[in-house]
């Protein structure tokens, strides 16, 4: 009987997710894994194994264990930092992470960007960097609501978050640094999401769903990660040529309350968006919102060119376009059935500006997601 190979995995944060992958990809190849690490920190001293899949670890030890270990047997580092060793690394795509941020926040209307971190990381930075370089081609600017400090400083960060303009759409390095944030802004007195609107990485459930306030993420799309790792660990073990990094893409971005409203700040924009979110399906002209607002046509254009980036149209045309999307996502809903309840008048119309916005059909569309 061929004899199986023998993994070792050691994971720098025990994410069921990564591990999860990995197995998947191990069932799918016959590979028996070590697992040893992954739920009590220990490793083998002695056991023989064919390959390795690892993380950059916080303890000395543990990253020396690896480094030796990397010299004799197939390695593949899973993360950013390399650990000064020449081996294959699968990261996270940081910096499609990081422009999902910023374009969700700028979706919201948002003027004003932060950046916030309790540390300095490899990934961390790569996050930082590319957040502020895509605000930038979004026309704005970001403040560093951490201060730059290493060690970080709570005093210094609450400051920085008392003093910053608002209302501002921070992303966060992690799910860890955005509930230090939330409830930097809860002693702060500020009001989250309608001063400060926060976006973490992760998409941890214990951390999000259970956060101060249920909290808007990121996902890296762990899985992923895992399964991509192992496979590129297999090509490495077979001696065949891998790339020095692997990139993987990151998942969905998951809306929750932290960024739960627009940045929004004029009270008749406000009025006059609440009748909109909430009397989409209705038939109303621009004059008819100017007068249910108390201002002129002329002001109401002008208050969403300057606020909201847009006209009155475009916006109820992208509000009746996500009811759309969402109502094909989860029902068994006919064309003509969205589109009446979305206020399109007919089902061509509805597969016309889908298709323009999605880039699909949305029967297309929902296979896809479906898939």
């Amino acid at each position: 009987m061929k004899r199986r190979k023998q993994i070792f995995f050691l994971l720098s944060w025990n994410d069921y997710r990564i591990f999860q992958g990995i197995s998947r990809y191990a069932r799918e190849v016959g590979w028996r894994m070590e697992a040893r690490h992954f739920f009590t920190n220990q490793f083998p001293q002695d056991l023989l194994f064919h390959g390795m899949i690892a993380m950059g670890h916080r303890d000395a030890a543990v990253n020396a264990f690896v480094c030796k270990k990397a010299r004799t047997v197939p390695t593949v580092i899973l993360g950013t930092d390399t650990l000064g060793i020449e081996t294959p690394r699968v990261v996270p795509d940081n910096r499609q992470i990081a422009r999902m941020a910023a374009d969700h926040l700028y979706g919201l209307f948002h003027k004003n960007f932060g950046w916030f971190a309790c540390d300095v990381s490899p990934s961390g930075s790569e996050r930082m960097d590319a957040f502020k370089a895509r605000v930038a081609e979004l026309g704005a600017s970001c403040i560093d609501l951490s201060g730059g400090e290493d060690p970080y400083k709570a005093e210094t960060a609450l400051a920085n978050v008392k003093a910053c303009p608002k209302p501002i759409g921070v992303m966060c390095r992690d799910d860890h640094d955005a509930v230090v944030l939330l409830d930097l802004c809860r002693e702060a007195r500020l009001r989250t999401p309608e001063d400060v609107a926060v976006v973490g990485v992760g998409d941890l459930e214990s951390l999000c769903a259970f956060a101060p306030i249920p909290m808007t993420s990121v996902s890296p799309d762990m899985d992923s990660l895992g399964y991509r790792a192992a496979s590129v660990l297999d090509q490495h073990m077979r001696g065949r040529s891998v790339p020095a990094t692997t990139v993987v893409p990151p998942g969905a971005l998951i809306r929750r309350h932290s960024t739960g409203c627009l940045a929004i700040t004029d009270p008749y924009l406000k009025k006059v968006i609440q009748r909109i979110d909430t009397r989409f399906r209705e038939t109303f002209s621009v004059e008819e919102l100017a007068a249910f607002a108390g201002v002129s046509r002329r002001k109401l254009y002008n208050l969403f060119e300057d606020e909201m980036r847009c006209s009155p149209h475009h916006y109820l045309l992208g509000v009746r376009l996500e009811q759309a999307q969402k109502m094909i996502a989860e029902n068994e809903l006919t064309l003509n059935e969205v589109a009446d309840r979305c206020g399109f008048n007919t089902s061509r119309t509805l597969n016309r500006v889908f298709q323009q916005r999605f880039g699909d059909a949305p029967s297309k569309w929902r296979k896809k997601e479906r898939a």
